[in-house]
């Protein structure tokens, strides 16, 4: 599968449009989106999709819903912290900054126990690993090193991650890679000697470090990754009561 084959889903579609509309401010914080049937009516798809669509981007926060009034634009203190899966880019470009990398290592490695008992695999299973320095405005502020789940002899090259622009966007293209959710360890840490020279920090200087686990629509593993971000880096996410109550 290459890219031209790859076909958007209709409600994602959808979504993206309604998106663009609050970012260009046409609706604006707490406003309340128009009727779901004047949204299929309006963008010609079914109300099934609008739904979809609304889901889609309810679970990402951009906006809500108040049962018995409407769904409704999130302020944007609350659409600028929800965090996406692989959205170093789109947040940094969000802050103003300008997204890079350098790719490291890209290869073919197997998995060794504890990443495959993260993974739900045998020790050794091949897995594809993508190490990269990430970057805001040519400046280095974090390491993601990845090991990707990916069909058995599958190959992907620095020329392909550096033109998609997006490592998941690459392989949702290339492999249907799927990623749906994912779970993070969050912890402090110190830069060793091989941080230290890849991030221009000191050694011992502290770390933000985050391990990943990313699941893909039915719910299986597809991707443990580490990622370390120097001290300057802030990290933003977004806390939602759960709707059952809170004690």
């Amino acid at each position: 599968m290459n890219t031209a084959d790859t076909v958007q889903p209709r409600y994602r579609w959808l979504a993206d449009i309604i998106r663009d509309t609050i970012d260009r401010g046409v609706l604006t914080d707490n406003q309340a989106l128009p009727p779901e049937r004047e949204l299929a009516e309006r963008y010609e798809v079914s109300r099934d999709t609008v739904r979809k669509a609304v889901r889609f981007m309810e679970e990402r926060g951009i906006i809500y819903s108040d049962h018995g009034r409407g769904t409704f634009v999130s302020p944007a203190i609350v659409r600028g912290t929800t965090r996406f899966i692989d959205s170093f880019s789109q947040d940094t470009g969000n802050r103003g900054g300008v997204p890079g990398q350098r790719i490291l290592a890209i290869e073919t490695v197997g998995a060794s126990m504890a990443i495959a008992n993260l993974l739900n695999l045998d020790a050794g299973a091949p897995l594809v690993r993508v190490r990269r320095i990430r970057l805001i405005d040519d400046a280095p502020v974090g390491l993601h090193d990845a090991y990707l789940v990916l069909p058995r002899g599958a190959r992907i090259s620095r020329s392909q991650i550096e033109k998609a622009g997006s490592l998941y966007k690459l392989l949702t293209a290339e492999f249907a890679f799927e990623p749906a959710e994912a779970v993070e360890n969050l912890c402090a840490g110190a830069a060793d000697g091989d941080d230290a020279q890849l991030l221009d920090i000191g050694v011992g200087d502290p770390l933000l470090v985050c391990e990943r686990i990313t699941l893909s629509d039915r719910r299986q593993p597809i991707e443990y990754c580490l990622m370390k971000y120097v001290s300057t880096y802030r990290y933003r996410t977004r806390i939602a009561k759960h709707s059952g109550g809170m004690n």
